[in-house]
């Protein structure tokens, strides 16, 4: 017990002084997590295959990070903070017409995806609403901001049917589920600098939706 307490108290000491090559460290080890949680499944994945990768023994990871719980809340956590505070941008930008914001966020989330490979990959794929069967406090906290996200989108899709720019005989639930399901089963096959840009996919995928969405008598010809 005390050895470990000694361990955490000088990853504790080195996370406050913040040196460059362990900043570095830390940020190799958050980019293997996230490659071996995508490619293994975080359950599948132990604290030692991401040490074996990145060449430390599991003593040595323990200078750097808690635990595999703590790299796998750093790798999505991040990403996801960054799409809320774009969202409620976009949100408070009178300048757009509702479905413009929609479109904005659906490419920024995408262009997101791609920048921030495999990191948001792995929160689509491990489900974090199963995650949050945990209980965790931190699960809770992620559940509370991906609600809040989901309705900041439902809120973009209804101001959008409102203003007589999306059909009207479609449930915003399901039109949400259309659209953004597009882009979250992209974690299957999408591979950053092989075939097409994220912002391509995103702007390929609205023009299919808003055709769709444009074409039936219910909205705008």
């Amino acid at each position: 017990m005390s050895k470990v307490s000694n361990i955490s108290r000088r990853r504790s000491s080195a996370r406050a002084e913040g040196g460059a090559d362990y900043v570095a460290k830390r940020r190799e080890l958050l980019r293997i997590a996230a490659k071996l949680f995508k490619e293994q499944g975080y359950q599948s994945t132990r604290l030692a295959d991401i040490g074996r990768e990145a060449g430390l023994d599991r003593a040595t990871v323990y200078y750097y990070v808690g635990s595999k719980e703590e790299l796998f809340r750093e790798t999505v956590e991040g990403v996801l903070d960054a799409n809320m505070a774009e969202a409620a941008r976009l949100l408070a930008d009178s300048s757009l017409s509702w479905v413009e914001r929609l479109h904005a966020i659906y490419v920024g989330l995408m262009v997101s995806y791609e920048e921030n490979y495999p990191a948001t990959f792995v929160y689509i794929q491990e489900q974090m609403h199963q995650m949050g069967a945990e209980e965790t406090a931190w699960a809770r906290d992620i559940m509370k901001k991906t609600r809040s996200f989901d309705s900041t989108l439902i809120h973009f899709i209804q101001e959008a049917v409102a203003a007589g720019d999306l059909r009207s005989d479609v449930p915003p639930r399901l039109i949400e589920n259309a659209l953004f399901g597009m882009l979250n089963w992209t974690h299957r096959w999408f591979v950053p600098g092989k075939g097409m840009t994220g912002r391509e996919i995103a702007e390929t995928f609205w023009s299919i939706f808003i055709d769709g969405m444009r074409k039936d008598g219910h909205g705008p010809s």
